[in-house]
């Protein structure tokens, strides 16, 4: 299982506003209806607002969730070109993060970048992590 951390952001809409949040939850929704586990952090709030999406946690189960996720971020980002998402990772100890913005023109770029790196993140994390079959002491 491989978590990474994405901040979707707008350069049209303020973090709490209501449009805004509804855009945000299409995006968790293609990411869930893709396969992977998504869970939400709200910010501090401040007196008088509803407080804004700070963080969200993408739980990436295996490597097959992959190219779901790159859709449905893909899909997303081209929707508006004021949209971008940041995205950090821990691997093995080292700490990754990449901020995506995008055109119309450069979908396909994005999906291939995408792919690349997420698979590439998700095959070395479970690489990492034994098989049952490889667990000492198993009488398999």
């Amino acid at each position: 299982m491989l978590e990474v951390r994405f901040t979707p952001q707008s350069g049209v809409f303020a973090l709490d506003d209501d449009r805004w949040l509804r855009q945000i939850g299409l995006l968790h929704q293609g990411l869930e209806e893709a396969g992977s586990l998504v869970q939400m952090e709200r910010s501090e709030t401040v007196p008088g607002t509803k407080g804004a999406f700070s963080d969200t946690v993408l739980i990436l189960t295996g490597p097959s969730v992959v190219a779901g996720v790159v859709a449905a971020f893909t899909a997303w980002l081209g929707r508006d070109r004021g949209r971008t998402v940041h995205l950090t990772w821990t691997v093995e100890g080292r700490e990754g993060d990449v901020t995506i913005t995008v055109g119309p023109a450069d979908s396909a770029a994005l999906q291939a970048a995408l792919e690349n790196g997420l698979r590439v993140i998700a095959d070395s994390r479970v690489a990492e992590e034994p098989s049952p079959s490889a667990t000492p002491g198993s009488d398999v």
